[in-house]
């Protein structure tokens, strides 16, 4: 795991920096993919989401529409392809984005029609800590969470009892 800013960055993922989402491949020919911490850090407290399994996708298209208390707009899509399968949990709780944006905080399941995806431009390991460092210093974007507002999910001492 990389953290550029207090951004995690797993380096197992395929990163589009430019778009701040994150593709992981499932070794089945399908992909998850969701938003980068940065881009969960930007959008602030995630209060809902939308997707629409079975929606064929092109490049720079949206994935997802994510609305929070400072933005709403779309997840753009890395990949062309068909979004097979939403993250039922997330779409009860759109704010465990916020809380762990590269695990629990999956947003969709896909289909990319290309076979060969990786290399399309994303960025994996060094290559995309790079890019994020030079992305999140020009922004001057540092990575926060957002706790649960119960309190549930903070460390003792630093967000909440």
């Amino acid at each position: 795991m990389a953290f550029v800013l207090a951004c995690e960055l797993p380096d197992d993922l395929w990163y589009d920096v430019e778009r701040d989402v994150w593709v992981r491949d499932l070794g089945d020919g399908t992909v998850r993919m969701g938003m980068t911490d940065p881009a969960q850090t930007r959008a602030g407290r995630i209060l809902y989401l939308r997707i629409r399994p079975g929606k064929t996708v092109a490049v720079g298209k949206s994935l997802a529409t994510v609305e929070s208390a400072k933005w709403v707009g779309p997840v753009p899509s890395p990949l062309e392809g068909t979004v097979i399968g939403a993250n039922a949990e997330v779409m009860k709780d759109p704010n465990i984005i916020n809380r762990d944006p590269y695990e629990m905080g999956w947003l969709v399941e896909f289909r990319p029609a290309a076979a060969s995806w990786q290399g399309a431009g994303l960025l994996t390991g060094e290559d995309a800590v790079r890019a994020y460092r030079a992305k999140l210093r020009a922004e001057g974007l540092t990575c926060m969470r957002c706790a649960d507002p119960d309190g549930a999910d903070s460390a003792p001492g630093l967000m909440g009892p």
